[in-house]
């Protein structure tokens, strides 16, 4: 093996990270009562309990934003079940507006943009102990999407994000509601300001969001029988809506814009300029707060909704006719499926089997909705926690880890500072990292949170790659959709230089990059190959690489020289960096 390596490693380090990563690619008793332990309360069941550390790791891989050793102890101190409910009864950090605002105002901005956004994301992402509230709203903007590429404001996405975060503690209705009615999405498919027909001069209102709301949010194309799939008619898929069903969803969403403060609407002033919110109906809460109904602008034309033909109406009510039509969307026997399936996806797999899409459906159809049981279902289901004992084939179970989850893993796993967010504790102020935008698949990750470039998000759940093994076999790999050769590469590098160099936004008065990471935890291993890849791989991955990629990684390791502190260095960042590349930690399974 090692007459075939370049004598330099550093010439041979990348290529040897990017096979790597290409290789990723392709493929009880109850406690005493008695005790002052206030975890005594607790009913812990010894099924609920993870056999081993590299379990529980696993579990945590699925439901946060990294596995660290204090939530593997906790995971395996009370169990998956009590976890999970301890981790959506937490209070949030903080809010992302709050954050957001702080970050602006550290910054010397008197608004807030999108930089402040990817800030807070960042900082709740890698610090908020809330990591399930957190991951879920993830999860979740990735289904309603809205972006910073068209919503300019930053304290209406990061409300959006509050908006989101929040969901974890109510009922799919609920949240599409405040969706449907929040700002941003208002903004984002353009239904805010929507106006009624017009006959005379031919406008008719804005089709976007009732297009959307229907295609990517509740019911998606086609009929799904109870376990998410496709029922056809003579071979061929069956609709779920028509044109006609887009022009009177149109219609429901007509009349909502601004938010109307009563304070202003008081003073006499015309409807109208709150609708367009010009002066003086003009305030700053307007930007996070949900629309508010303008009757005048509502139409009270017949409509069909969902196939039902309604009648026109003699008065127009815009609060009951999108009551109405969410309630549709929401009873719809697509929905349970549509959106368990999606979330599914986003926590545990790519591909999974009509019986764990079924199962998760059931608990939706039956709790209303209930997000707390959806999340609690997908995550202890069998095919989550030991599909080995459900599924015959697991080569095609598990997922391909979106780039900013990897990101985050890594700055949850890996000690780091950041002088923005140790100034901003010691002001007394909400502490934030400094971070920046990672949109390039050239030099970066290829995405930034909240930034999708479409409606569609970064990638279609539906996204099967053409012309390989996996698309001929019909299975789904949506997070390959923003996947190739040259991004491949870029994250390699990317990771290479963070470690380096650190990573965020530049900081003049310590000449330096925000985040610096800290390697010398692994010091003591740094002289052995082995040693070392083995703890760096415990660290990142909760168990060791496979027997052939450790073998690869510890003879370029073992390659490479330790003599001086920098080379030491250089050889714990190339074992990171060849863990953070391999299929263990690219893979999720």
């Amino acid at each position: 093996m090692s007459r075939l390596l370049p004598s330099s490693p550093r010439r041979w380090l990348v290529p040897l990270c990017t096979a790597l990563l290409l290789t990723a690619c392709g493929g009880g008793d109850s406690a005493s009562s008695g005790s002052s332990d206030p975890d005594s309360r607790l009913s812990i069941s010894a099924s609920m309990l993870p056999g081993d550390d590299e379990d529980a790791h696993r579990f945590l891989t699925q439901a946060t934003f990294g596995a660290t050793p204090s939530e593997v102890a906790r995971v395996r101190k009370i169990g998956y079940d009590n976890w999970i409910d301890e981790q959506l009864a937490l209070p949030l950090q903080s809010s992302h507006l709050s954050m957001a605002e702080a970050s602006a105002r550290h910054r010397g901005h008197t608004t807030v943009d999108a930089y402040d956004v990817v800030n807070t994301w960042w900082t709740h992402a890698v610090h908020d102990p809330a990591q399930l509230r957190q991951r879920l709203a993830f999860a979740l903007s990735e289904i309603f999407v809205v972006s910073t590429v068209s919503v300019g404001n930053g304290r209406t996405v990061a409300s959006y994000l509050d908006m989101l975060t929040e969901g974890s503690n109510q009922t799919y209705r609920q949240l599409l509601e405040s969706v449907a009615l929040h700002p941003a999405m208002g903004q984002y498919l353009s239904h805010l300001t929507n106006r009624k027909e017009d006959p005379t001069s031919g406008r008719v209102p804005d089709e976007n969001f009732g297009r959307e709301v229907m295609q990517l949010f509740s019911i998606g194309l086609y009929q799904l029988d109870s376990q998410g799939q496709q029922v056809k008619v003579g071979n061929k898929p069956v609709e779920t809506y028509n044109a006609d069903d887009v022009k009177g969803m149109a219609k429901v969403f007509t009349g909502w814009s601004w938010f109307s403060p009563q304070a202003i609407l008081a003073t006499g002033i015309e409807t109208w300029r709150c609708f367009w919110r010009v002066n003086p109906c003009k305030e700053d809460s307007q930007d996070v707060t949900a629309m508010s109904p303008y009757a005048s602008e509502h139409s009270t034309s017949a409509r069909t909704v969902l196939g039902t033909a309604i009648a026109a109406q003699s008065a127009p009510n815009p609060k009951a006719d999108l009551s109405d039509a969410l309630d549709r969307l929401a009873q719809h026997p697509n929905t349970a499926p549509f959106i368990s399936r999606q979330l599914i996806q986003r926590l545990v797999t790519s591909n999974p089997s009509p019986q764990y899409v079924g199962d998760v459906a059931a608990v939706f159809r039956s709790s209303g909705g209930n997000f707390k049981a959806v999340v609690k279902a997908i995550l202890l289901h069998a095919e989550a926690r030991h599909p080995e004992t459900v599924l015959t084939d697991l080569s095609t179970y598990g997922k391909l880890r979106e780039p900013v989850i990897r990101l985050a893993h890594l700055l949850r796993t890996l000690p780091h500072t950041s002088k923005a967010y140790t100034d901003s504790q010691a002001a007394g102020t909400l502490p934030f990292l400094m971070t920046t935008d990672t949109d390039s698949s050239s030099s970066a990750l290829g995405q930034s949170p909240m930034r999708s470039p479409s409606v569609f998000n970064f990638f279609r759940p539906g996204y099967s790659p053409p012309q390989t093994r996996m698309g001929n076999a019909k299975l789904v790999a949506p997070e390959m959709q923003i996947t190739n050769e040259t991004s491949v590469v870029a994250y390699a590098n990317f990771v290479s230089a963070i470690l380096r160099d650190g990573w965020g936004q530049w900081r003049s008065e310590s000449n330096q990059l925000d985040i610096q990471f800290d390697t010398s935890a692994f010091n003591t291993q740094v002289s052995s190959g082995s040693s070392l890849i083995d703890a760096v791989a415990q660290a990142l991955l909760g168990a060791p690489l496979p027997a052939d990629t450790r073998a690869l990684a510890t003879t370029a390791l073992d390659a490479m020289p330790a003599s001086t502190d920098g080379q030491k260095k250089q050889r714990i960042r190339a074992a990171i960096l060849l863990t953070a590349v391999s299929p263990g930690f690219t893979v999720q399974q």
